[in-house]
């Protein structure tokens, strides 16, 4: 029991290793995914409770209102600009999502990025809106696209309480079909899982996921989540058993459970509970 212990965080920390940065330290959050990342807008209309974007503009830097940023406006000069080739893979987007609202500015912007040569990171809770668009638009360079589609739970009534005004599973799952028959590389981030464990979501995606399946939790659940109009049922079914999903001893046996599945992946908030043993 001890050496398997032992060997579990050797994987996590191997992993962990491989993802450093040039100044040594382990990369974290969107290091793990891309070198650089860009957004063309302040505010996202998802309206997700975790939403760590939200928290760091309104809460810390005080760019907007949190009603505000559910009413996005788009920085038209990050639409307008070139953008050079990045030496590592971009990201886009990383505070916002791509809608109906923005999908004209988004492949303007995509259409640069990919021009210049770039590998991109497509990062969305994908709608049926615009998912089968971006993947006609941008067939010319599909060997540098890689969608990354957010998929917290299979239960649409979890993903509604969380984030109430984005896609059901449903639509998301259709979106990640689509892309895969188109012969996109495609990928899920099951960051933060929303309920249960994160094998639900990895059983249901698999078969249309071509990279990995990133897994992670919510972090700094005090801070970033908002509890505004949430109601005692809603507290008892939603709130207080993912809370309960990050008991480390939880979160370790979610790990001994899931490792050796071939597309798994760990999140920094994961790899440092496994590593802490």
């Amino acid at each position: 029991m001890q050496k398997s212990k032992q060997d579990s965080v050797a994987v996590s920390q191997k992993k962990a290793a491989e993802r450093t940065n040039r100044k040594g330290k382990a990369r974290s959050g969107t290091r793990e995914w891309a070198s650089d990342t860009v957004n063309i807008q302040l505010g996202c209309e998802n309206g997700c409770r975790y939403c760590y974007a939200r928290c760091m503009m309104v809460k810390w830097l005080k760019k907007c209102t949190a009603e505000q940023w559910l009413n996005p406006v788009i920085n038209q000069e990050k639409v307008d600009k070139d953008y050079p080739k990045y030496k590592g893979t971009v990201m886009f987007p990383s505070t916002h999502d791509i809608t109906p609202r923005n999908i004209s500015e988004c492949l303007c912007v995509l259409d640069k990025l990919l021009d210049a040569g770039n590998q991109v990171l497509i990062v969305s809770k994908p709608r049926w809106s615009v998912i089968p668009l971006i993947c006609e638009s941008l067939a010319q360079w599909k060997k540098q696209v890689t969608f990354r589609f957010t998929i917290g739970s299979t239960d649409s009534r979890v993903l509604r309480f969380w984030e109430p005004n984005a896609p059901d599973f449903q639509e998301r799952y259709a979106c990640l079909k689509y892309a895969y028959h188109k012969g996109y590389a495609t990928s899920v981030s099951c960051e933060p899982y929303l309920d249960q464990w994160p094998n639900h979501v990895y059983a249901a995606t698999e078969e249309c996921v071509t990279d990995k399946i990133w897994v992670g939790m919510l972090r700094d659940f005090g801070n970033r989540v908002v509890m505004d109009g949430v109601t005692p049922q809603q507290e008892a079914r939603f709130v207080r058993p993912l809370k309960a999903l990050q008991n480390p001893l939880i979160v370790k046996a979610m790990y001994a459970t899931m490792k050796n599945l071939p597309k798994i992946m760990w999140k920094d908030s994961i790899r440092k509970v496994i590593s802490n043993e």
